[in-house]
């Protein structure tokens, strides 16, 4: 029971620090449109979704390597630690 408490965490934890690199640039170029929108009065819904989809788009791109390695890392050592258990 302890381990499977333990590997949800790690679970978890790797889940945000995959998810926060996108999540986070999906943010600032959402909060920049906004104020950009605000300042010129224009509202509308398509002009601040282009901008981010692209930035997310392009961001992944960049750092696709990384996630792979991060989430094959991780699921290395969990099966790794499954014979600790028998």
């Amino acid at each position: 029971m302890n381990h499977a408490v333990e590997w949800s965490r790690q679970a978890m934890g790797i889940a945000l620090l995959l998810g926060s690199p996108l999540l986070i640039t999906a943010f600032l170029v959402g909060l920049v449109v906004n104020v950009g929108q605000t300042l010129t009065q224009l509202h509308e819904p398509v002009v601040g979704l282009i901008p981010r989809l692209a930035a997310v788009a392009l961001v992944l791109l960049l750092i696709v390597p990384w996630l792979v390695a991060r989430w094959v890392s991780f699921a290395v050592d969990l099966i790794g630690s499954i014979p600790d258990l028998l």
